[in-house]
């Protein structure tokens, strides 16, 4: 199940999965019940169903011993007429003691499932190869994990056994009417070739109905989140009106796919309105010939009439449950394509990991975003061992996007990506993940102390190591920026919840991290963007301490770092237009030449 083309458009990127594979995952979680809970349940709701309507039915027969007739098993008189009304308030009493403990059953199982496929969603997302997440957005993500789980379990919880119920009430009830006289037959399959066309056709358009308003809320998920992330920008640029209407657009396209289906839902009930009208007034209708002509006694055709009419709610159940099961079941689906996710991933023995810093042989590369121009077209280059090349050009040019193609956070449209000789795209990306870790301007700190965070990096990491690598990246104990924000030293709380860090601190100890999983390959993207401060040798000199000794590609934003690379390849449109060392270029008075003077020059005026 691969993710489909459109996750830019209003579509989403991953469908629901069909029926049988949501029965699949299901059965295969760890809390799916065993063949005792299924024969207790069943047990329970087929009690439940037959007292209710055994009491139906004796409550009907009751006119009989009224009017002076005898009932089988009862006699006749008041005697007879006393020992049924305690038959029918027993079991309408069993009715009442079965019906929560079928809701019990049914809870209990249901939440230590979704619990289990909630996990499985989780793992999924951490095991499914790093485009196909990214494809589908962080908000798509989420909504998943979360509100279509919830969905399905609030279903289940808020209507569940009375699904099981109104399933189970018509096979039931029409038992009961053809004990009563096999006549009925004919009204109750006069009912399905009347309504089954038209209830079938809303029904095929709720999926489609349902799944759009998901991926416009997921969509508008995702707007919120970028909303919210980006307050900053919108502040200092003074556009929160424009943020205030594009997230006011997006809502406004989720309540629009929401009255869509409204009309659908609608139809579902006029539908029913019309099936019992249908099917109350035959019964009625029959029962009266069948009383005339002498083949029903009264007793018999109110018993046939009490059923039909005890069946007005679960007529309307049917219909209205339809419309909840199928967003359950587009929910559920939804949620059981995400816990398949990482069935994509590619299952090949890994090579084993890269002892020394790798040769990365890119050849042939292009990539292109679906229904777009190409980003990159046909690039060829390759990065030796143990050197630090450094990506420059202007915006647009494709440079973080090579960047994440060699991290594996994009799929190439054509070409090969190799490191150490192996080609990324025929091993799981995880290996691609242990032998290259990419370092961008956006930082993520765990919540927790700075030990925590950093033995993320390395489990069994001692203090002195964590300082060590802490220390290496101008960030030691005796450091400016460790006496200003790490008061506690690694017991310092950081991330989510506690004080925030300066940026440059978040970036060193950023950078901190990535010498303590020790990768072989090194991408920094944009990695030292906080320049601009106070910190900001000291944050540069904390870069190229971490690339020494690795195949490294730096994205420059600044030209830095550009200078003391070993090579510089400036790109325009996805291409390689110069390429040598910062003296070679800067000899041939090319582009990267003008560029460098440009950068110096607003330096030394600065």
């Amino acid at each position: 199940m691969t993710p489909g083309s459109s996750a830019t458009g209003h579509h989403d990127a991953l469908a629901p999965a069909p029926l049988r594979e949501i029965g699949r995952c299901i059965r295969a979680l760890p809390g799916f019940p065993g063949p005792g809970w299924w024969l207790l349940t069943v047990a329970v709701f087929g009690v439940n169903l037959a007292s209710m309507t055994g009491s139906s039915t004796l409550l009907g027969r009751s006119v009989d011993l009224i009017s002076g007739l005898s009932v089988p098993g009862f006699g006749s008189g008041r005697d007879g007429f006393t020992f049924l009304l305690v038959v029918v308030g027993a079991l309408m009493f069993l009715e009442l003691v079965t019906r929560p403990a079928a809701t019990y059953l049914m809870l209990t199982a249901t939440r230590r499932l979704s619990v289990d496929l909630r996990r499985r969603c989780l793992g999924a997302t951490l095991e499914a190869p790093i485009p196909d997440v990214l494809q589908l957005g962080t908000g798509n993500v989420i909504t998943r994990l979360t509100k279509d789980i919830d969905t399905a379990y609030r279903t289940v919880q808020g209507i569940g056994p009375r699904v099981v119920v109104t399933a189970l009430m018509f096979p039931f009830t029409f038992v009961a009417l053809t004990l009563v006289s096999p006549w009925y037959l004919l009204l109750l399959l006069l009912l399905p070739a009347i309504f089954a066309i038209p209830v079938k056709r809303t029904l095929t358009a709720l999926p489609a109905a349902t799944n759009a308003l998901s991926t416009a809320q997921a969509r508008r998920n995702n707007m919120l989140l970028d909303t919210i992330r980006g307050m900053p920008t919108i502040r200092s640029f003074g556009v929160r009106r424009w943020a205030v209407e594009r997230l006011e657009r997006n809502s406004w396209f989720t309540v629009r796919r929401e009255a869509d289906r409204i009309p659908l839902f609608l139809r579902l009930i006029g539908t029913g309105y019309l099936a019992y009208g249908v099917l109350l007034s035959g019964a009625i209708a029959m029962s009266t010939w069948l009383v005339a002509d002498g083949v029903l006694t009264t007793g018999q055709a109110a018993a046939a009439i009490v059923l039909v009419v005890r069946l007005e709610i679960h007529v309307f159940n049917v219909l209205i449950f339809t419309g909840e099961i199928q967003n359950a079941l587009t929910a559920l689906g939804r949620a059981v394509s995400l816990a398949m996710l990482s069935d994509n991933a590619i299952d090949a023995p890994a090579p084993a990991d890269c002892t020394e810093s790798p040769e990365v042989r890119i050849e042939n590369l292009g990539f292109r975003y679906p229904g777009g121009a190409a980003i990159i077209d046909d690039l060829s280059l390759t990065l030796e061992p143990g050197t630090m090349t450094a990506l420059v050009g202007a915006s647009g040019a494709g440079k973080s996007t090579l960047a994440g193609l060699i991290a594996g956070l994009q799929r190439p449209s054509s070409g090969t990506i190799s490191i150490g000789g192996t080609d990324t795209s025929t091993v799981p990306d995880t290996w691609t993940a242990r032998q290259v870790s990419l370092i961008s301007q956006e930082v993520h700190l765990f919540s927790g102390t700075l030990r925590d965070d950093l033995r993320m990096a390395s489990p069994e990491a001692d203090d002195a190591t964590l300082i060590g690598a802490l220390t290496r990246v101008g960030l030691g104990p005796d450091s400016p920026g460790w006496q200003r924000w790490l008061p506690g030293g690694l017991d310092t709380l950081i991330g989510a919840g506690h004080d925030d860090l300066a940026p440059e601190v978040e970036q060193q100890i950023s950078l901190a991290r990535m010498i303590l999983i020790d990768p072989p390959v090194l991408i920094m993207d944009e990695a030292t963007s906080e320049a601009g401060s106070d910190n900001a040798r000291s944050l540069e000199l904390a870069a190229q301490e971490v690339a020494r000794g690795r195949t490294s590609l730096v994205v420059a934003h600044r030209l830095d770092q550009a200078v003391t690379a070993d090579r510089i390849i400036l790109m325009d449109h996805g291409a390689v237009f110069e390429d040598g060392s910062h003296r070679e270029l800067l000899s041939a008075r090319g582009r990267y030449a003008d560029l460098y003077a440009r950068w110096s020059g607003s330096r030394d005026d600065g």
